[in-house]
């Protein structure tokens, strides 16, 4: 249903309100657009191109989209040098250090960690003093022909999106999950873990993602409608840095570099205030300061350990805690709000304070397990010293309780399990059709695209073939305990996944990927008793379709930029497996010369925060095991209802938007805007996620991607996404200042009411709403569970 897909980038404008630039007039100085959208600025002096606000015609110069034309444009100099010298030193460069810096503070607690988009804008003096300092060279290479180094004086935006691509693979998604089983496997459980295996099985998780998002491109890069809203801020700044022109957009004049530096230093002064010296800011829970033992309203409205039901934060940090909200489509945020409000203020209170699953003992939301007595879960009593599971003492101690939003979120992680493949199949099958028949629809972008060279499907099918046999030779030759077979059976679910979750991901910006819920349950189920092995399938599963997006998303941001296919991909496959060995080097370093390392008193903070909750979750899905919890009659045996619930909802939406027509015969067109996966699924992150982080998100979004779209459209497509991007670098460049000058180094700020009154209520130190029994426990009797 590609009219669906295209009705919901939303809000059209008039047909006759449209701007046209043609290449033989470029914009100058005093530009005016008042009612169309400026969609691409002068690239590298080819001037402005012609503009349209008429949505969906793909036959057109430019994107068929308003969100792509306001970053991109729909020319192409196929002659800019890319393959070049200064690309591939700064490339390598920035893998290199991203990825090391990156893995050093990932095992600490509280870690930082460097974005992409401060990767990207370091690049750009860099890249242009090579430019202006490397010798013209070229190099005869014999029967491969001649490179020229270094063709010109001109660091072009081409070669500065492919360093992009290639910092992403360490700036922009931080540690690689495959090294927390390292972490995990030799710091908590004692496992011999040889170099050997530590080495692939994080080359084979970041490879065989490289190889599925490539299969997979035809259906999540090619088509113009997944517009993965993820890199448009990347667009936005690699354009703004390589642009000169300037057109007014309702009246505003200033350029898009000087607001994005404008708002760039303003967001990194501002953050010092909620990030350090008034953290009350942040977490602006001024009701719970009023009457600060009132449990209920500290429930309520604490953003702490309570469901946070106030949007009022002045902390960026909070409002784009899971995304940033200037890039997700005003329909997607409300279905992902109302999610949250049916779930977590309205359903979520209901079992809390009934008591249902003996929550009313715990704190509201944290991601705490607990036991009886409502202390955190002891994970080393029920473990022996080989790290295997103690059956006696675990009978002997507790059985494993969650708060109510910790346990609740499995059930509606389970629905979105079964709701996104219906949905996507129901709403987008015809296109998943003719991508694989070679019938999809092509706009400029995939038209231009298509006159380089293409990457053959065969290429990134001998990757992933390849990385499949050495997957099943790794967990056979290391004894693992994982049997060979249960690696196809880890690789059928990313088969199965990566295209339904990549599509709801590439149109509206939300993550889909749930499957390390599903991948915990079978392993618990299948291998029982076997932590390492429940770690591998777990991270063989989840981490291809994880990586995979991600490899996708920037394969789409060198589709907008016209980045020649074969070169994207040795840029991303070399800067995989170089990030990748360095991410296991820093890790195994750290492991065996960092004093103390993991341990909860280490002197340095290098606690292992993620490895300890990959071995905590190992315990309780690979140890305990699902069956004592999930299995009917058990606890939490109820949740695995919403596994059909999930997948019935799209299917009843879908036949009242095919067959409940108006009297008119026309369809209802609000009812495709119910999107039941975004609804399940927006809400994963919670715990750690609260109320503000969703409700502030979707107030800031709805006021600049609908409001602020339609009032003044000119406005939003100059700036919006240059305002996306320099909030987060500002951020992220705060952030960093902060933690290596101040934090790093054991400095603090004096404790004042500001830094501390969000903490002195019943929300800062997690009070339940029922004391215990007299007893001092709850829940079932000692002995009655095993």
């Amino acid at each position: 249903m590609s009219s669906a897909i295209e009705s919901l980038e939303l809000f059209p404008r008039k047909s006759s309100e449209k701007t046209t630039l043609s290449k033989s007039s470029p914009a100058k100085d005093d530009t005016k657009v008042e009612e169309g959208v400026l969609t691409y600025l002068d690239i590298d002096g080819l001037g402005t191109v012609t503009r349209d606000e008429v949505i969906g015609d793909y036959n057109a110069d430019e994107s068929p989209f308003a969100e792509v034309r306001a970053v991109a444009s729909g020319t192409d100099d196929p002659d800019t040098p890319v393959n070049t010298l200064r690309m591939w030193l700064l490339g390598f460069l920035f893998t290199i250090l991203g990825s090391g810096i990156n893995q050093f503070f990932a095992l600490r607690y509280p870690s930082v960690h460097i974005v992409s988009l401060v990767a990207q804008l370091i690049a750009y003096p860099l890249g242009v003093a090579l430019a202006k300092t490397l010798p013209l060279y070229t190099v005869n290479l014999g029967p491969l022909g001649q490179w020229c180094i270094n063709p010109d004086r001109h660091f072009n935006i081409k070669e500065h999106t492919v360093i992009t691509v290639m910092s992403n693979v360490s700036f922009g998604f931080g540690s690689a999950d495959a090294t927390n089983i390292i972490q995990a496997g030799k710091a908590f459980y004692n496992f011999d873990l040889k170099p050997g295996f530590s080495v692939l099985i994080v080359l084979c998780c970041q490879l065989m993602g490289l190889g599925v998002a490539g299969l997979a491109a035809p259906w999540l890069v090619e088509p113009a409608s997944i517009i993965w809203p993820g890199v448009l801020s990347n667009c936005a700044l690699l354009s703004t840095l390589h642009t000169r022109a300037n057109a007014m957009a309702n009246g505003w004049k200033i350029s898009r570099l000087r607001f994005f530096m404008y708002v760039m230093v303003g967001a990194g002064v501002w953050y010092f205030f909620p990030g350090l010296m008034f953290v009350a800011l942040s977490y602006f829970t001024w009701v719970c300061w009023i009457v600060p033992d009132n449990l209920v309203v500290n429930h309520l409205f604490g953003m702490v350990t309570g469901l946070g039901l106030s949007p009022i934060t002045f902390d960026w940090s909070q409002i784009a805690y899971n995304t940033n909200p200037l890039l997700s489509p005003s329909w997607a945020a409300m279905n992902v709000f109302a999610g949250f409000v049916i779930f977590f203020w309205i359903v979520t209170p209901g079992l809390y304070y009934s008591n249902v699953w003996f929550t009313a003992y715990l704190p509201i939301c944290t991601a705490e397990l607990y036991d009886n007595t409502a202390s955190v879960y002891n994970i080393t009593r029920v473990m022996n010293s080989d790290g295997t599971f103690n059956v006696a003492e675990y009978e002997a101690y507790s059985p494993s309780f969650l708060p109510a939003t910790f346990a609740f979120v499995y059930g509606i992680s389970f629905a979105a399990l079964t709701a996104v493949p219906v949905h996507i199949y129901l709403w987008h099958g015809k296109e998943i059709k003719d991508a694989f028949a070679g019938r999809t629809k092509l706009d400029i972008h995939a038209r231009l695209m298509r006159l380089y060279k293409q990457t053959p499907w065969y290429w990134y099918g001998a990757i992933t073939v390849v990385v499949l046999v050495a997957s099943m030779l790794m967990v056979h030759f290391y004894h693992t305990s994982l049997p060979v077979w249960a690696i196809l059976l880890a690789t059928i679910i990313p088969a199965i996944y990566i295209i339904p979750c990549g599509i709801i991901q590439g149109i509206t910006n939300v993550n889909a990927n749930q499957l390390n819920v599903l991948s915990e349950f079978i392993a618990g189920y299948m291998f029982k008793g076997r932590p390492l092995a429940n770690m591998i399938f777990k991270i063989m599963s989840t981490d291809v379709v994880g990586q995979g997006l991600y490899f996708a998303q920037d394969m789409k941001l060198g589709h907008y930029l016209k980045v020649p296919p074969r070169t994207l991909f040795f840029a991303q496959g070399s800067a995989t497996i170089l990030g990748a060995l360095t991410q296991v080097g820093v890790t195994l370093w750290m492991l065996g010369n960092v004093k103390d390392i993991c341990s909860s008193s280490q002197a340095d903070g290098f606690t292992c925060p993620n490895g300890r909750t990959v071995y905590s979750s190992s315990v309780i899905w690979g140890a305990i095991g699902p069956a004592r919890v999930y299995s009917i009659g058990r606890i939490w045996s109820g949740l695995l209802h919403f596994f059909w619930i999930g997948a019935l909802m799209p299917v009843i939406t879908f036949l009242l938007y095919k067959y409940l027509k108006k009297t008119d015969g026309t369809h209802r067109d609000w009812l495709q805007f119910i999107n039941w996966p975004l609804i399940f699924v927006g809400t994963y992150n919670v715990p750690p996620a609260t109320g503000i982080n969703y409700s502030s998100w979707a107030l800031v979004n709805i006021v600049f991607n609908h409001w602020i779209k339609r009032k003044w459209f000119a406005w939003w497509s100059k700036y919006n996404y240059v305002l996306a991007a320099a909030l987060d670098t500002g951020l992220a460049l705060s952030a960093l200042v902060i933690f290596f000058c101040i934090t790093y180094p054991g400095g603090v700020f004096p404790d004042w009411w500001g830094n501390t009154v969000y903490m002195n209520t019943a929300d800062g130190n997690g009070l339940p709403w029922l004391q215990l029994p007299k007893s001092g426990r709850f829940g079932p009797a000692n002995g009655t569970w095993h």
